[in-house]
């Protein structure tokens, strides 16, 4: 198998606390910020693409609702997935779909396309052949999606913490999943 990729920015529009966001990442990253942020959002977010990647490597794609009509994706049960999914719309408006955009280092994409409240598509945006097959999604969007959670108090955290053991122990964490 190839070397694995990474996910290099995210675009938020209409999502959730996000009007219209972009975030840029790198291979590893770390999320800080204060309460109310959209750091949960953007974890949110991240969690229901990891549903419809594990959907998109056992199914072939189907056709679903896309942003310029009917496209080659997933349906994603967003009951499987642990986040909040009541309202994903920004400002309670409905009106609009909700979409999440996620860039990959080889210049494909992943679309969450959310036409209405409790549908969400995954949508394969490839720069070359389009996917049709498990095998061809596996081979264009080997990309996986980890989680380290910390959570408690900021000044907990990091008082007293040697930063580069830390990082390591994150590091460590995260390779434990591959």
């Amino acid at each position: 198998m190839s070397e694995q990729e990474h996910f290099t920015s995210v675009r938020f529009h209409h999502y959730k606390a996000f009007r219209d966001y972009n975030l840029s990442l790198q291979g590893f990253n770390v999320l800080v910020g204060p309460n109310n942020s959209g750091k949960s959002t953007i974890l949110g977010a991240f969690r229901i693409l990891a549903e419809g990647i594990r959907k998109a490597r056992a199914r072939n794609p189907e056709f679903v609702p896309g942003p310029q009509g009917d496209a080659k994706g997933y349906f994603v049960d967003l009951k499987d997935v642990p986040v909040a999914t009541e309202n994903m719309f920004f400002d309670y408006d409905d009106s609009q779909p909700a979409t999440v955009r996620f860039r990959i280092s080889n210049g494909n994409e992943l679309l969450l396309f959310m036409p209405k409240q409790g549908t969400c598509c995954l949508i394969c945006q490839t720069q070359g052949r389009p996917v049709t097959s498990t095998s061809n999604f596996k081979s264009q969007y080997n990309v996986s999606v980890n989680f380290v959670p910390i959570l408690g108090c900021a000044t907990n955290l990091w008082v007293g913490i040697d930063l580069p053991f830390f990082l390591a122990y994150c590091l460590n964490a995260i390779s434990a999943f591959r």
